[in-house]
C-alpha cells in the first residue's frame, strides 16, 4: 500500500488523481474475488424450471426458504407453496394458515427454526413443525421478514415502516418521524453485534440496542438487498453494486453501475450471487463475474428471491417461475461453451491431453478446462469418425469427403474416392503401430497400407458393405457392419455366429479386456461377450433386465463398471454382474440410467461411428450425443449418492379420510384401510429416491418399496403399531427414519374385559347346564330302567331309521353344496383356462379403474390376442387349439402379480389389468411375456406348431371412465395386428 500511496502523490492533477484511485481501490476489490472457489462454470450448471404448469399457484416468485424437515418453500401473490421434489402443496387465506391474505411476500427461517411467512395486508404467520400460528397483522404490506436470537421478529413494510414484535406479544415501530429515511423498507440484515441494517427506499439506517440512525454516506437509493461478503457490507441498489469502506460506500463491479440489483447471496463456496431487475442473475466467482439471462433458460430476467438449499443447489425467483441451477452426474458442451455444432458424432482422447470432438460442422478441440475455440478444423464438414496415429497426427474422417490428416497444426486431404475410398462416407479409422490404416465405410472396407489401396466388400466375405466399428486383437482384425461382425485372420474373413443371440445383427462397438481375455460388443440386441481363448459367445440383454435392445458404444471406467450409450440414454452397469450373466450364475442385472434430469442435454446418445465414447485421461467418460457432448466423471457418482435425503410422513388417510398427522394416532375399530404418504426430501435426482418402510408389529423386517412414496394396511387387528420409514438416493445410506405410532382400538367385543366376562358367563352357563343335566340324569334313572326292557326294540329300531335318514339328508346336503360351489365357479371361471371370465374381469375392472382415480396412480390394461389361432384349429384339430389356449393362459398367470388380474376375454383374446403400474412397466412385463410365449415348445402338443400373440396396452391416466381404457387397449391390439403382429404396441 506504500507504493499506492507514493503513486498517488506524484500525480499532477487532484480530479485525474481521484478517478486513479476509485480505479485502482476496484482492482484491490476485485482481486479477491478470484481465491474464491466455484464447482463449476455457471453455464455448466444443471438448469431446471417451474411454473404454473408444475404446479405453482402462480409464476411471480417473491421469496424461497427451506425449513428444517427439508421442504422447500416458494411464497407468491397466490399462496405459499410447499415443494417436496414431486409436487407442490398450496396453502394461503385460509383457517389453517391464519392468513388475512393469499399474497406473500417474504419468507425467512429464524434461529429457532421457525419460518416466518409476510405477505399483503401486513399478514404475519409462523411454522414450526407444520404447524401454522398465525400472528397479528401489522398495518401495511410485508416486503421483508427476519427474526433473532431472542425470538422478535422485525417486519420491513411498504410505507409503513419497522416493526419489532416482541415475544410477550407486544410490538414497536419506526417511521421516518423516528429517523428513517423513507417508510417504505425492502431489505434488512442482522449484525454480529446485534444490530441491524435497514434498506429503504432512500437509502441505509442502522438500528442498534433501540437507537435508529441515518447513515449519511449511503446512496441515497432504494437499497433492495444487503449481504456480508468476504467480511464488508454490501449494498445492492437501484443503480449498482456498492461496498462499505470504513465509513463510506463505493461502487464496485464498473460493469453493473447501472444496473438495479434486487438481491445478494453469499453461497457456501464464499461466491457473490447478485439478481437483477432486468439483467439476470451475476455471480462472482474465480470465473470473474458470469452472467445467465433468460437466453440461457431463464424464464425471466426480473429475479425476485435467490436462495441456495441444503444441497448447495442454487434457487432464483422469477416473474416467470422458479429456476434452478445444480450440480449434476453429467456436464455437456454445446454450442453455448463455444462447440461448432451441437451434433456430435465422434470424440477422441489425444496422447497431448486434448480431446477432440467430431461435429456436423467441424471438429473442436478441449484442453485445460476450455474449448480451444479458435483452432476449430474442417467447419465445412460433418465429421463421423477420429483416430490419432502412432505419431500423434489425428486422422479425420467426414460424411462426404473421405479422409483429413492433421499433424503439427498442419491440415491435408489424406484420401477419398478418387484415391481408392470406396466411399467418401468414412466411419471408423483404425491406424497400427507400422503405419497400416483400416478404413471402414458406407460402401466396404479399406486397407491402406505404403500408399496402396486395397478394398474389401461383400464379394470378399464382408456380411455386409455398412461399416461402422473395427478392433485389432493380436493378428486378428474385427470388423463391425450392419448385418453382423467379421473377422480377418490370415487374409480371411470368418464371420461370428451372432444371429443365435436374439437376432443380433449391428455392432456397433467393440471393448476388450486383455486381463480376462474379452471382447465385448455393443450390438442392437444388447451386450454381447465373446471369449477370445474359447470363442464363446453370450449376450447380456432384454433377458437379463436390461431396459432396451440397442447400445452404441461400450466403455469401462476405473471403478469396475460398464457404461453403455443409447438412443434412451447412458446405461452403467456393474462388470462383475456383466459377466455373472453371461456365465449363467445371475438372472437379472440391475443398473442406473441417465439422461436429460442428470445433466445431459439430451440423451439420445450417437452411434454408427466411431469412437463415440471415450475414457480421459482424468477417468472421466465422454459421450457423443445429439445434443453436444456429454461427460461423467464416475467418481463424482458417490458424492450424489451419500446424500441423504430427510423423509417426512405428509398424509395419513384412514378409510379415505385425511387425518391430522401428529406422534400418536388413535384409529378407531372400524378403521379397515390405513394409508400413509411419505416424502423424501432430495431435489438434486428426486426421481432416483428410494424408500424402505416397517410395521413394527406387523412386518417382520424392512420392505423395500422402491420409488413407492405409500404404503397401505387393511383390517388391522386391534393393537399398539409403529410405523417406520427411511429414504436414500440411489446407491446410498438409508436417512433417520421418520416414524409416527398408530393405535388400533378394538370393537367392544373385541376389549379383554368382554372376553374375560364371556368367558365367565359361558363357563357359568357350562355349570348350570351341568348341573341341571346331573339332576334330570337321577331324576329319570329310575324312569328309565322300568322303561328300557319294553322300549329297548322300539328304541332300537327308530334309531337305525333316524340313522339311516340323516345319512341321506347329509349326503343330499354334501351333494346341493358341492353343486352351489361348482356354479359359483362356472359363473366367474373361464372353464377352460382356469382364469378369469369376462364377468369377474369387469367386476374388477370397474373396481380398479375408481381406484386408481381415487389415489391418483396408472392403471395399466393389456389385451392379448393368439396371431392366427384359426390357421391352428383348422391344421392341427379344435382339442390341440384348446392345449395352447391353456398354456398360454398359464404363461400369463405366471407373469402376473398377486394384485393384477388375468381373464380369458373371449375366444384366443385374453385381458391382464395392472393396478399401480405406469405404462413403461407394462410395456416391460407384455414384451417378456411375447418373447416368452414365442419361445414355448409345443411339441407336446403336435409337431410344427409356432404360436405369437400380439399385445395392445393402455394406461388410466388422463381417462374418466373404464370403457375408455377398454377402448384405447384395444386400438393398440388392433395397431399391433396392422403392423404385422407379434409385438406390443401402446395407446
Amino acid at each position: 500500500m506504500s507504493i499506492f500511496a507514493e503513486f498517488i502523490k506524484i500525480l499532477p492533477n487532484k480530479n485525474f488523481s481521484g478517478i486513479v484511485t476509485v480505479l485502482l481501490l476496484q482492482l484491490f476489490l476485485v482481486l479477491p474475488f478470484s481465491a474464491t472457489a466455484a464447482t463449476a462454470a455457471l453455464t455448466d450448471y444443471f438448469r431446471e424450471s417451474w411454473n404454473t404448469r408444475q404446479g405453482l399457484p402462480h409464476n411471480t416468485i417473491n421469496s424461497i426458504s427451506q425449513t428444517p424437515d427439508g421442504y422447500l418453500w416458494f411464497a407468491t401473490w397466490e399462496g405459499v407453496a410447499r415443494y417436496n421434489g414431486r409436487e407442490f402443496k398450496v396453502f394461503g387465506r385460509e383457517q389453517q394458515t391464519g392468513l388475512p391474505d393469499s399474497g406473500i411476500r417474504a419468507l425467512h427461517l429464524d434461529p429457532k427454526g421457525r419460518l416466518l411467512v409476510g405477505g399483503s395486508r401486513g399478514g404475519l404467520a409462523l411454522l414450526q413443525d407444520q404447524q401454522w400460528r398465525p400472528v397479528d397483522a401489522v398495518s401495511s404490506l410485508v416486503n421483508e421478514v427476519r427474526g433473532d436470537a431472542k425470538g422478535q421478529l422485525w417486519v420491513g413494510t411498504e410505507g409503513g415502516g419497522l416493526f419489532c414484535l416482541q415475544t410477550d406479544g407486544s410490538r414497536q415501530q419506526w417511521t421516518r418521524h423516528h429517523g428513517l429515511p423513507s417508510n417504505t423498507l425492502y431489505s434488512l440484515l442482522h449484525d454480529d453485534n446485534q444490530g441491524l441494517w435497514i434498506g429503504t427506499a432512500e437509502g441505509l439506517a442502522y438500528l442498534h440496542q433501540g437507537k435508529l440512525s441515518t447513515v449519511v454516506s449511503s446512496p441515497k437509493l432504494p437499497v433492495f438487498a444487503l449481504a456480508y461478503y468476504q467480511g464488508k457490507l454490501y449494498l445492492g441498489t437501484e443503480r449498482g453494486l456498492y461496498q462499505q469502506q470504513e465509513n463510506d460506500f463505493v461502487l464496485v463491479l464498473p460493469e453493473l453501475h447501472q444496473t438495479a440489483i434486487s438481491r445478494l447471496l453469499v453461497d457456501h463456496q464464499g461466491d457473490l450471487w447478485i439478481g437483477t431487475v432486468e439483467e439476470g442473475v451475476f455471480r462472482l466467482s474465480n470465473y470473474g463475474l458470469e452472467q445467465l439471462t433468460a437466453q440461457h433458460g431463464m424464464p425471466n430476467n426480473r429475479v425476485l428471491a435467490i436462495y441456495e438449499d441444503n444441497e448447495h443447489s442454487i434457487w432464483l425467483g422469477t416473474n416467470g417461475g422458479v429456476f434452478r441451477l445444480r450440480d449434476a452426474p453429467f456436464t455437456t458442451l454445446s454450442t453455448e461453451q463455444g462447440l461448432p455444432d451441437n451434433f456430435v458424432r465422434t470424440v477422441l482422447q489425444h496422447s497431448d491431453g486434448s480431446i477432440w470432438i467430431g461435429t456436423a460442422r467441424g471438429v473442436a478441440r478441449y484442453k485445460d478446462g476450455r474449448l480451444l475455440a479458435e483452432t476449430n478444423l474442417l467447419p465445412e464438414q460433418s465429421v463421423l469418425s477420429l483416430a490419432e496415429t502412432p505419431k500423434g497426427d489425428v486422422l479425420i474422417g467426414t460424411y462426404s469427403s473421405g479422409v483429413f490428416h492433421y499433424s503439427h497444426g498442419t491440415l491435408t486431404k489424406l484420401l477419398d474416392r478418387n484415391s481408392g475410398l470406396l466411399s467418401n462416407e468414412v466411419r471408423a479409422i483404425l491406424p497400427l503401430t507400422d503405419g497400416d490404416i483400416w478404413l471402414g465405410t458406407a460402401q466396404g472396407l479399406n486397407h491402406y497400407q505404403h500408399q496402396q489401396m486395397r478394398s474389401y466388400t461383400t464379394r470378399e466375405g464382408l456380411p455386409a458393405d455398412f461399416v461402422i466399428a473395427l478392433h485389432k486383437t493380436k493378428d486378428v482384425l474385427w470388423v463391425g457392419t450392419g448385418t453382423g461382425v467379421t473377422r480377418l485372420v490370415n487374409g480371411k474373413f470368418e464371420p461370428l455366429p451372432l444371429s443365435v443371440l436374439d437376432q443380433a445383427e449391428y455392432a456397433f462397438d467393440f471393448y476388450e479386456q486383455p486381463d480376462k481375455n474379452l471382447l465385448w460388443l455393443a450390438t442392437d440386441r444388447g451386450l454381447v461377450r465373446y471369449r477370445l481363448d474359447t470363442a464363446e459367445l453370450a449376450m447380456v440383454g432384454r433377458k437379463a433386465g436390461m431396459p432396451f435392445d440397442k447400445f452404441f458404444q461400450v466403455q469401462a471406467d476405473l471403478h469396475g463398471n460398464f457404461w453403455l450409450s443409447s438412443n434412451r440414454g447412458i446405461l452403467r452397469i456393474n462388470r462383475q454382474d456383466a459377466n455373472a450373466v453371461a456365465d449363467g450364475t445371475l438372472a437379472n442385472i440391475s443398473f442406473d440410467l441417465y439422461g436429460e434430469s442428470d445433466g445431459m442435454l439430451s440423451a439420445q446418445a450417437n452411434g454408427g461411428s466411431n469412437p463415440a465414447a471415450m475414457m480421459a485421461t482424468d477417468g472421466a467418460l465422454w459421450f457423443a450425443t445429439a445434443s453436444g457432448v456429454s461427460r461423467v466423471q464416475p467418481s463424482r457418482l458417490a458424492a450424489f449418492a451419500e446424500a441423504i435425503p430427510p423423509v417426512v410422513l405428509e398424509e395419513l388417510l384412514v378409510n379415505g379420510v385425511a387425518k391430522k398427522i401428529s406422534g400418536s394416532i388413535e384409529l378407531p375399530p372400524d378403521s379397515d384401510r390405513v394409508e400413509l404418504h411419505f416424502a423424501g426430501l432430495g431435489y438434486v435426482m428426486p426421481e432416483r429416491i428410494q424408500y424402505r418402510s416397517r410395521l413394527v408389529g406387523f412386518d417382520a423386517n424392512w420392505l423395500d418399496r422402491g420409488k413407492q412414496n405409500f404404503a397401505e394396511y387393511t383390517n388391522l387387528a386391534p393393537g399398539r403399531y409403529e410405523f417406520l420409514v427411511q429414504a436414500a438416493n440411489s446407491g446410498g445410506p438409508w436417512s433417520e427414519a421418520a416414524r409416527i405410532e398408530l393405535i388400533k382400538h378394538p370393537h367392544w367385543w373385541q376389549t379383554r374385559h368382554f372376553q374375560w366376562l364371556g368367558t365367565l358367563f359361558t363357563i357359568a352357563v357350562l355349570l348350570l347346564l351341568l348341573y341341571w343335566r346331573m339332576s334330570s340324569l337321577r331324576n329319570s334313572e329310575q324312569r328309565l330302567k322300568r322303561q328300557v326292557a319294553e322300549k329297548t326294540a322300539e328304541l332300537q329300531q327308530k334309531a337305525n331309521s333316524l340313522q339311516a335318514a340323516d345319512e341321506e339328508k347329509s349326503a343330499l346336503l354334501a351333494q346341493l353344496h358341492q353343486q352351489t360351489l361348482a356354479l359359483a365357479l362356472q359363473a366367474r371361471q373361464d372353464g377352460l383356462t382356469g382364469l378369469a371370465n369376462r364377468r369377474a374381469f369387469d367386476e374388477v375392472l370397474s373396481k380398479e379403474f375408481m381406484r386408481s382415480q381415487r389415489l391418483k396412480q396408472s392403471l395399466a390394461l393389456a389385451f392379448i390376442d393368439i396371431d392366427h389361432f384359426k390357421q391352428i384349429n383348422d391344421t392341427w384339430s379344435h382339442n390341440a387349439g384348446d392345449l395352447a389356449l391353456v398354456a398360454i393362459a398359464e404363461k400369463i398367470r405366471q407373469h402376473s402379480r398377486s394384485v393384477d388380474c388375468a381373464a380369458r376375454w373371449g375366444g384366443e383374446e385374453f385381458a391382464l389389468l395392472m393396478p399401480s403400474t405406469s405404462l413403461e412397466q407394462a410395456q416391460l412385463v407384455c414384451e417378456r411375456l411375447r418373447l416368452e410365449i414365442m419361445a414355448l415348445d409345443w411339441l407336446d402338443i403336435a409337431e410344427g406348431i409356432s404360436i405369437t400373440v400380439s399385445i395392445g396396452i393402455a394406461i388410466s391416466d388422463e381417462l374418466n371412465d373404464a370403457k375408455q381404457l377398454l377402448f384405447l387397449a384395444d386400438q393398440a391390439l388392433y395397431q399391433a395386428k396392422q403392423q404385422g403382429r407379434n409385438r406390443v404396441c401402446a395407446a
